[in-house]
């Protein structure tokens, strides 16, 4: 069965600004485009139309508070790293 994970990767290219705002906040949690574009040095002209996306393709939601959080939970990407590494040594 294909996860969420999965899909993103299948939807976007690893090296993507709307990936890295989908890894951002798999990482850091809850944010605002502000905060997303200060500490990632993206654009905000680029974080809101990436935000757009990921919300649209359901990767994403938008809290009450107007932050972003991720529905891909920061472990299953550590969990995806290491398989992909393991695999890579055997």
């Amino acid at each position: 069965m294909e996860t969420l994970l999965d899909k993103a990767i299948s939807d976007f290219s690893v090296d993507t600004n709307v990936f890295k705002v989908l890894i951002y906040l798999s990482f850091k949690g809850s944010s605002s485009p502000s905060q997303i574009s200060g500490e990632t040095g993206i654009s905000s002209g680029t974080v809101r139309p990436a935000l757009r996306t990921l919300l649209s393709k359901g990767y994403v939601f938008q809290l009450e508070d107007g932050t972003y959080k991720s529905k891909i939970p920061f472990i299953d990407i550590i969990s995806d790293l290491y398989q992909r590494n393991l695999n890579k040594k055997a």
